[in-house]
């Protein structure tokens, strides 16, 4: 009776501590299955580096800036998310510069005066970008005067995009001067002594044939070793910056394209045969064709052999200019021809040319350059000399300008039609894409019959009919697999996990079912623009950062193409780091390595009072192997491959010396060495020129050595 008294007198608590769990759970779900934090505001931190974060409205206001800023300046042209996707990079890339470099900077007092950036935009070696901006377009030259006007009137004589724009490179050189301070405090420390040149250069002199045996560390078997979970986390902390990586992701996925349908078809046709009337009678065939077809007109000759089948042999019927031909069908295309012309021309023909690039020239300027040449080479002047001396085509300068023969259709339009409707002996001028080129005809060989076509195209493209088919198709998939999340509470009993499983397992016999490949994508970066070769995937890489293993994602539009994505797995990161959850299987492998490792050392140090390397092997199961030429700046040894362990040393082994138990990258070795011989190949290198050397190193290195020394934490994929 007392048990059942104090049941009923604290059924009341019971009752309320039931409610309270079923409250708490309620909440964390919906906070935790929306990714939000209940004690970060809404995490609105993009990313960090060594401490000091950036928020996302103070990010998003740099990079809308910055954005504003390059599209007043170049118009509004490009692809604005493309540029967006610039900008968001630039932006993070100088935060993390300016943290990494900036704090650097100051702690050892490096600083630069402004008269150290006016010699860097005045001086006698002015920069590059800044030599850029005040060229002149007409002659292609630099002109300071032009910059020196500019900046005396920067504040009020020149827009304000063009000021903001100024104050941004002026923003980018003084980081630059900073880093080349920086990295000339480096270099300058950097030195090569006398003993450590002869030392190397000793090295290099000999080239050694050894005799080996190799044992891998996978000729044991996986079941001999047990891995404990100690073990694995030590190697995880040993080996820790194998593991520097930011959050990753891991994807399934199956794709539902947008095939047209027989329908589709029809319709093209159909709407390709309404045009066909117009097209027979229109005065100018080529632009009705580019106006009104998915393909425009190129003005060329071309044997009528290339044109698509049923067009080439219609156009090898002799049919009379101005003829149309029937509907042909080319892939997802349909096609009308109408014949503009007929001619005999060479199969071949020789040339010669100078190019005056538009790379080097503005337009006006190479065409001067080019007639003045011509007027030297009708003059008497020899062609390949002035070939070899002002020609901007690499190909042919050296040869003169001579380009050997070549067939009709090869070259660009202009230049094709100067070499094959001219004459042997002409020597003109034309433009093209390339530039201003001066040609002279050297030779033409065979007669072809000749065709120029204006060729009317539709291409046949999904219809809404078909659109809206292939979409509840690849819905009623999403809707087939979706898995519901668990409950907060039974998440913490393992259904997390359990439910992944089971989402794997149907998203599999699904796409089995409906006969759908499934794909994979792996360790996917939240920064990606794109998921393997899915086009404008970027909404799905946010997803996958938004949301929980074994949930679904929504039906993604991407290209001509629908997908469905599973979330399979999160491979967390903790300051810059994979946590050892998300790497346990590779830290395992790791530490399996190791302990294989160990016993393989046992075993060549059971020998060790062994010095005939056949009785080594024997011993060890193996046989002799043998590596010729083995020197010291080599990469493999053998057979092995990439070895550096066994490659130093036995690149510095005197003849009939035995090394034991050499660990390399992938078993181990013990190595003889048969003969020494002295290398041929050997240079000795100077000091000057190894100290050149590593400073060029330098130059690259130094900002990557202290960006792998810092903290960062990349956070951008849940917000862009």
């Amino acid at each position: 009776m007392a048990t059942l008294e104090t049941l009923r007198n604290k059924a009341g608590v019971f009752v309320a501590v039931i409610i309270g769990l079923a409250l708490l759970s309620f909440i964390l779900s919906d906070l935790l299955g929306s990714g939000r934090s209940i004690f970060s505001a809404d995490d609105m931190e993009v990313g960090r580096v060594d401490g000091t974060s950036i928020s996302y409205p103070v990010f998003q206001q740099q990079a809308d800036q910055q954005l504003q800023l390059l599209q007043a300046m170049q118009g509004n042209q490009g692809n604005s998310e493309m540029l967006g996707q610039q900008v968001r990079e630039q932006v993070w890339q100088r935060f993390v510069r300016q943290q990494v470099l900036d704090r650097e900077c100051d702690r050892l007092g490096l600083a630069f005066t402004n008269e150290e950036l006016s010699g860097y935009i005045l001086g006698n070696e002015v920069h590059p970008v800044v030599k850029q901006l005040f060229t002149n377009p007409q002659t292609g030259e630099f002109s300071r005067d032009q910059l020196v006007n500019f900046l005396q009137n920067l504040d009020e004589g020149v827009s304000p995009e063009q000021k903001a724009y100024w104050l941004e490179v002026e923003r980018e050189l003084r980081d630059e001067l900073a880093m080349k301070k920086y990295v000339t405090l480096v270099t300058k420390g950097l030195g090569v002594t006398k003993f450590e040149n002869d030392f190397r250069a000793a090295l290099l002199s000999n080239s050694v044939d050894a005799a080996y045996v190799y044992k891998s560390y996978d000729s044991q078997p996986d079941s001999l070793f047990k891995v404990t979970e100690e073990q694995a986390k030590s190697y995880y902390q040993e080996n820790r910056e194998r593991f520097k990586q930011g959050e990753l992701r891991d994807l399934a996925y199956v794709t539902f394209p947008l095939t047209p349908a027989e329908y589709d078809f029809q319709m093209a046709r159909e709407a390709l045969e309404k045009l066909i009337p117009e097209f027979s009678e229109t005065a100018d065939p080529g632009a009705y064709a580019t106006q009104n077809g998915d393909t425009p007109y190129t003005d060329r000759w071309e044997s009528p052999k290339n044109l698509p089948a049923g067009l080439a042999t219609w156009a090898e019927e002799n049919v009379p200019e101005g003829t149309v031909s029937g509907v042909e069908q080319a892939g997802n295309e349909y096609l009308v021809a109408r014949l503009v012309a007929r001619k005999s021309l060479p199969d071949s023909a020789q040339a010669q040319h100078i190019l005056f690039s538009y790379q080097k020239y503005p337009q006006e300027r190479a065409k001067e350059l080019a007639d003045s040449i011509l007027n030297l080479v009708k003059s008497g002047a020899n062609f390949a000399e002035l070939a070899r001396q002002y020609s901007d085509d690499p190909g042919s300068k050296e040869k003169g300008g001579d380009l050997g023969w070549f067939a009709q259709g090869v070259m660009v339009p202009p230049f094709n039609d100067a070499c094959f409707l001219g004459k042997r002996g002409d020597r003109v001028i034309v433009e093209s894409q390339f530039g201003v080129h001066v040609i002279e005809v050297l030779g033409q060989k065979g007669s072809s019959e000749m065709v120029k076509v204006a060729i009317l195209s539709q291409k046949v493209e999904a219809g809404n009919q078909t659109y809206q088919q292939v979409f509840n198709q690849a819905s009623s998939f999403a809707t087939e697999v979706h898995v519901a999340r668990p409950s907060w509470v039974a998440s913490l009993f393992g259904a997390g996990k359990e439910r992944v499983v089971k989402a794997e397992n149907l998203f599999d016999s699904v796409a089995q079912a409906r006969s759908v490949q499934k794909r994979i994508a792996n360790k996917v970066d939240g920064n990606l623009t794109r998921v393997g070769a899915l086009e404008n995937s970027r909404e799905m890489v946010r997803w996958a950062f938004e949301a929980k293993p074994g949930d679904v994602s929504k039906v993604f539009e991407l290209g001509n193409e629908f997908a469905v994505a599973l979330l399979v797995r999160v491979a967390p990161s903790k300051d810059g780091y994979a946590t050892f959850e998300a790497v346990k299987s590779e830290a395992q492998q790791g530490a399996l390595q190791e302990l294989k490792k160990a016993a393989l050392i046992k075993q060549f140090e059971a020998q060790a009072s062994t010095a005939d390397v056949q009785v080594l092997a024997s011993a060890l199961g193996e046989s002799v192997k043998r590596a010729q030429g083995v020197t010291f700046n080599g990469y493999s040894f053998g057979s092995e491959g990439y070895e550096p362990a066994a490659v130093g040393v036995g690149s510095s082994l005197a003849v009939s010396q035995l090394a034991n138990g050499v660990a390399g990258n992938t078993g181990l070795f013990a190595i003889v060495a048969e003969e020494v011989h002295a290398n041929p190949t050997a240079q000795e290198d100077d000091i000057a020129s190894r100290q050149s050397d590593l400073r060029k190193r330098a130059e690259y290195e130094t900002y990557e050595s202290l960006k792998s020394m810092a903290t960062i934490v990349d956070r951008r994929a849940r917000f862009f």
